[in-house]
């Protein structure tokens, strides 16, 4: 197993840089490294703050965010600088390039006006190898590409092996704790490892949320939450008129014509059935605005976006309300999860809550914690348990064993 994670690794850096070599800093994402950062600057925070209240999980989850935001800026605005250092070379190598481009259309047109196919071919060729070049900036343009993907592709893989390694030793699938009891047994799981089994793969969530947000932006999300009220709303009023007055005759023609057959079997239901479908046939007529909707909204707003000004702005505002939506989502699911957090078989889950930061926040410290008591989940797993322990050798805090490698060293020492 280790061969392979260490082959997957390898194979995967060394296909990510190419990739990003090729396609360019200036041309690709990069959630890889503002996750990487976020991560390394949450983990100091959650190392140096007192954890208290409720209050502490909210704040280290929204500085964690308004951190994502900071680096994705500052980021972005690096990579505006580049485009525009680019830019600025290929403008200057095309001009230095405007007589050879002109003195090849005049070889290309003067064999095609004395139908030489050789020299056509020759020239149409040697245009092609005529390209405007970014010079050194267009090396350092495919170097942060390289690095970047490659980062990508490592961040990537450590938040979906963290996230598989947990599920696996919370789920206890026997076939699945064979295969993987060296990895949940090497010292760098039960250290370093089980601390980020939470962070990695949620800020790795965070930081692809926030580049959907901005790319999206606010407009596309307006866009959807419009379609999916109307077509709730002309769901709701189809079946409305469907059951009013208006309708009644039609609903009575169904009932003795064609379902008729049915009222032996449904009794008075076959009224409700006789509704819904006369709803259904209004509904489906009424698709016909949605889909117009549909296809006229979002080219509305996507001419909108058209400006830098209001891409930006549209941008900054889909980021925003797409990861406040995803930390709700986080913080809910903490709350409802910590109103198990006595039962026995959640002795596994609190153990690795409290070695992560964020984990921690979502479920220890997390200010929905009393507001989900109330909901019948501790019944279908027994109503009666008493508080969780944990075992005498479960340390409160990671051990990090000698096995440990560099990069895990420096982590450890930049958390401690």
């Amino acid at each position: 197993m280790s061969a392979i994670l260490i082959v997957s690794v390898i194979l995967g850096a060394a296909l990510g840089a190419v990739a990003g070599f090729f396609k360019k800093f200036t041309k690709s994402s990069f959630w890889g490294i503002t996750a990487l950062l976020t991560l390394l600057f949450q983990m100091m925070i959650g190392a140096a703050v007192k954890k208290t209240s409720g209050g502490f999980g909210i704040a280290v989850l929204v500085t964690t965010v308004v951190v994502l935001f900071a680096l994705n800026g500052v980021v972005l605005l690096l990579k505006k600088l580049l485009e525009k250092a680019v830019e600025s070379r290929k403008r200057i190598s095309h001009y230095r390039n405007v007589d050879t481009i002109e003195e090849n259309e005049a070889l290309i047109l003067n064999a095609v006006d004395t139908g030489n196919k050789s020299e056509y071919k020759k020239q149409l060729k040697r245009s092609k190898k005529i390209k405007d070049s970014a010079g050194a900036w267009g090396i350092v343009d495919g170097v942060l590409g390289a690095v970047n993907g490659c980062f990508n592709v490592l961040m990537g893989l450590g938040a979906a092996f963290l996230a598989l390694l947990l599920f696996v030793d919370l789920s206890q699938i026997g076939f699945l704790n064979s295969i993987f009891a060296a990895s949940l047994n090497s010292g760098s799981w039960t250290g370093l490892g089980a601390k980020l089994a939470f962070d990695l793969p949620l800020i790795c969530v965070l930081s692809l949320t926030l580049r959907i947000g901005y790319k999206s932006g606010i407009s596309s999300v307006f866009s959807f939450v419009v379609i999916i009220g109307m077509l709730a709303g002309f769901g709701v009023a189809s079946y409305s008129i469907a059951s009013s007055s208006m309708c009644a005759g039609a609903v009575d023609g169904l009932k003795n014509g064609m379902l008729s057959a049915l009222t032996a079997v449904l009794g008075d239901a076959v009224t409700v059935v006789a509704r819904l479908i006369i709803a259904g046939i209004i509904f489906a007529l009424s698709l016909i605005f949605v889909i117009l909707v549909g296809i006229c909204l979002p080219k509305i707003t996507s001419k909108f976006r058209e400006s830098k000004i209001f891409y930006m702005v549209d941008g900054v505002l889909g980021a925003v309300v797409l990861t406040i939506v995803l930390l709700v989502v986080i913080m809910i699911f903490g709350g409802i999860a910590h109103t198990l957090s006595d039962l026995a078989f959640m002795e596994k889950f609190n153990t690795y809550a409290a070695y992560s930061n964020i984990g921690d926040c979502m479920y220890t410290h997390n200010i929905m914690n009393g507001a989900f008591q109330s909901l019948p989940l501790r019944g279908w797993f027994g109503s009666v348990s008493e508080p969780v322990t944990p075992p005498a050798d479960v340390p409160s805090e990671p051990v990090i064993t000698p096995e440990e490698t560099p990069v895990e060293s420096v982590i450890r020492a930049l958390t401690a």
